[in-house]
């Protein structure tokens, strides 16, 4: 009888300890939740912090993440103050850029030390205009790169082209193709002949006439005078002076 309320209570017994045992996991298991918890939150805290731990030297510093402590932590940030003082920079937008305009700028820097067409008007080079002598100015000059008001060898715009090639026959021309026109005789074209002018209708652009549709002229920027076709059927001849053959 003492035996069965003896196993009775032992198995009692047990029950209760298993019982406690679950208590103290459901306990346990809570608290190892919070502690990893706060353990990985407290690393990603710490990781986000180091970078501006380390740009502040003086927090560095207190830290102990400095490898060199006799490296003062103001001196650190006057001199980061002085080399923000002293450069500055300025957001712009960027456009590309052409060969042609830097060699343009390179020749408008040179000096030109040749003849101008001044010099040509008070001592021309040819004394009388003929068709061979007008071509002949007219391709020396072949190369020389459009450059917009150019009236010498290192760059010239349309009429400033013609104009220096009939200084050096004692012509003198205004530097602007409508008033070369208005100084000049509108001819046929039948009758045109090499150093006659030709001249766009609507007056922006003109060149010297070398026969067979062709023309020498300064075209446009980025490019060089040239023998070329004359490009559009809306232009007249006109003459300064009487050509000879």
């Amino acid at each position: 009888m003492n035996s069965a309320a003896d196993n009775q209570l032992s198995r009692k017994a047990i029950r209760q300890a298993r019982s406690r045992k679950r208590i103290k996991v459901q306990f346990k298991a809570p608290q190892l939740r919070r502690v990893l918890t706060m353990a990985v939150a407290s690393g990603l805290m710490a990781t986000t912090a180091l970078p501006s731990y380390g740009y502040d030297p003086e927090i560095t510093a207190l830290t102990g993440l400095a490898r060199d402590h006799s490296v003062k932590a103001p001196a650190l940030q006057e001199l980061s103050i002085a080399l923000g003082e002293d450069v500055e920079f300025t957001r712009g937008e960027f456009t590309p850029a052409d060969a042609s305009d830097f060699e343009v700028t390179i020749r408008r820097n040179r000096v030109y030390t040749g003849p101008t067409f001044e010099d040509y008007l008070a001592k021309p080079r040819f004394t009388t205009v003929t068709s061979a002598n007008v071509m002949k100015a007219a391709a020396e000059l072949v190369g020389v790169p459009y450059v917009f008001g150019g009236e010498t060898p290192l760059g010239f715009d349309c009429s400033g082209y013609v104009m220096f090639i009939y200084s050096q026959f004692g012509v003198a021309l205004p530097h602007s193709v409508y008033q070369q026109a208005k100084l000049a005789k509108k001819i046929k074209l039948e009758d045109a002949v090499p150093g006659d002018i030709v001249v766009f209708n609507d007056y922006s652009h003109n060149g010297i006439y070398a026969g067979n549709g062709n023309f020498y002229h300064a075209p446009q920027p980025g490019d060089r005078v040239k023998l070329a076709p004359i490009f559009t059927q809306r232009y007249h001849i006109v003459r300064f002076v009487d050509i000879v053959d």
